[in-house]
Parts: structure tokens; sequence; C-alpha cells
């Protein structure tokens, strides 16, 4: 279990970073380049690396009840999109913001943030439940995640332009290998496990780093305004949703306890990386993740009496 200071040292940890990359983007002249070389690191090799890692390890995870889990993972991130996507018919923003809207309200933060959270108040037996929530999203990020970077973020028009530029994004490369190879039964070798485990941590403080070299380039309250837009759609109505879909599924109190924990996070880090990768608002996604996070801090308190109440 999770204690309490583990749960803090682990929030800690997320803003420290952020704070030391928003530091060096006021501090260091070549910031804007230093942003540009991690994120195509991240974006071409680490994630792709990490995708690979999370598809392949769901050999060495069973539940009963995988298929209800990732049916309401695909449910909790394509809610929020088919939201997203109702309200920016109305909007007059730009395609790169609109891209990056898009990215963030779609792809929750399915890993970092909610694994102590589920540790802290639900045990151990959450963490496979956790694991297939999470192979589902990279899945989803690799495919529609690098369809949507290519359609926002690419001045070419037509569907085959953007087709071709998903395709050979390194993400959407890197899920279509390890589907290729599950089915085979391979599992990821000793050797290369260690590598692939320090690749999967790198990632995810590099990404936070990334979010504080974009708070720092440019904030405006533009972008604060878009963040609570998004944050009324990803951790207010989606949740919403998602509580009512699970009333009517069979599944365990653990199971569904989960879930609901899943779908109340703030948007992804990498969304902030692949709004690099293609070329999309990085700033506004930067903004959009730090006060999506920020904003569930004051929840976490309450979550044991959320938990009882559903």
């Amino acid at each position: 279990m999770q204690t309490p200071n583990e749960l803090l040292m682990s929030i800690g940890l997320f803003y420290v970073v952020i704070v030391l990359g928003y530091v060096t983007s006021r501090a260091y002249q070549g910031a804007d380049s230093l942003n540009k070389y991690i994120t195509s690191l991240i974006f071409n090799i680490m994630v792709p690396l990490l995708i690979f890692q999370t598809v392949l390890s769901a050999s060495t995870q069973s539940i009963a009840e995988t298929p209800s889990v990732i049916v309401i993972a695909l449910f909790v991130h394509l809610s929020g999109f088919a939201l997203m996507w109702v309200w920016l018919k109305r909007s007059t923003l730009d395609d790169k913001t609109t891209g990056t809207l898009l990215l963030c309200v779609t792809f929750n933060n399915a890993l970092f943030l909610p694994l102590p959270l589920i540790l802290m108040f639900i045990g151990e037996s959450g963490v496979p439940i956790v694991a297939f929530f999470s192979i589902t999203q990279m899945i989803l990020l690799a495919t529609l995640g690098s369809f949507l970077g290519s359609a926002y973020g690419s001045s070419d028009d037509g569907i085959i332009p953007i087709a071709r530029k998903t395709i050979v994004s390194p993400p959407f490369l890197s899920v279509i290998l390890a589907l290729v190879i599950f089915p085979l039964g391979l599992t990821i070798p000793g050797v290369i496990a260690p590598i692939l485990s320090f690749n999967g941590l790198a990632t995810t403080y590099l990404a936070l780093f990334v979010v504080g070299l974009g708070l720092g380039s440019r904030f405006a309250i533009s972008d604060l305004r878009l963040a609570l837009q998004v944050f009324s759609i990803r951790q207010v109505a989606v949740p919403i949703v998602t509580l009512l879909l699970l009333q009517l599924v069979a599944i365990s109190g653990t199971t569904l306890d989960v879930l609901l924990l899943e779908a109340m996070m703030p948007p992804a880090v990498l969304t902030v990386i692949f709004a690099g990768g293609f070329r999309l608002d990085v700033e506004a996604a930067a903004t959009i993740v730090t006060v999506g996070t920020l904003l569930i801090l004051p929840l976490v308190p309450f979550i044991p009496l959320i938990l009882i109440l559903i």
C-alpha cells in the first residue's frame, strides 16, 4: 500500500521537475533549442520504446475482466474526444490549438498520477487494471493520437498526406511492431528489461521537464481559459458519464473504483510531447497539463469518500 508520505513525495516530485524546466527556460537562452531536442528524443525514441514495452508486458498480466476494462478505457478516452469535438464546432480556434485541445482532452494521465492514488486507497489488487487501462491508452495514443497530430499539425490537405504522416510516425510504427510480435508469445529478454524500465521512468520525468520549458516559453491568459475548458470536459463531464456507464456494467467493486479514478485524471504529460512532435501548440498543452493536475489535488483527501459513495 502507498503511504500518504509516499503519495505526497510523488506529487511533489511531479512539480519539482516542472519548476526545474520553468527555471531553465527563463534562465537559459538556448531553452527553445533544448526543448526541441528533448521533445525529438522523447517522441522519436523514448515513447516508441515505452509503447513497445507496455504492449509486450501485457502477456505477463491477466485479469478476468480485461474485455470490460478495455471497453471502458476506450469510452473514457473517446467520450472526452467526442464532447470536445462538439464544443469545437462553435469555436474559431486555429488548427494547431484545436489539435492540442483534442489531444489533451482525449488522453488522461493513466499511470504516473493514478497509480500511487490507487495503491494508497485501493491496494495492489488495482494494479493489473491500471496496466490494461494504460496499455489501451498507449495503443490509442500511438494511433488516434498520431492521426490527430498529423491532421492538425500538417500544412498538407487531404487524407492521403495525413495518413502517410501518421503511418511513418515512430509511435505508430512501434505499436504496429509490438502488435505483430505480441501474438507470437515472445517476452522482453531479461537483459533488455531493466533498460526499458529505466526508459519508462526517464520518459516521465523528461516529459515533465518539457512541460516546465513550455510554461517558461509563453504563458497566456488565453491558455488558462483553454485549460479550464479542457478541465470541464476531461475531469468533470467524462467522470460523470463514465460513472453512469459503470453502473450498467457487471464488474467488481475494485475494478469500478479503479476505472472511475482513471476517468478523473488530468491530461497526460505525453500530450505535450505529441504536441511538440507534430508542431501543435506546445505552450498551451503545457498549461493545460499543469492546471489540470493542480485542480485534481484538492480532491485527493476526498477520494475514499467518493469511492464509498459510488
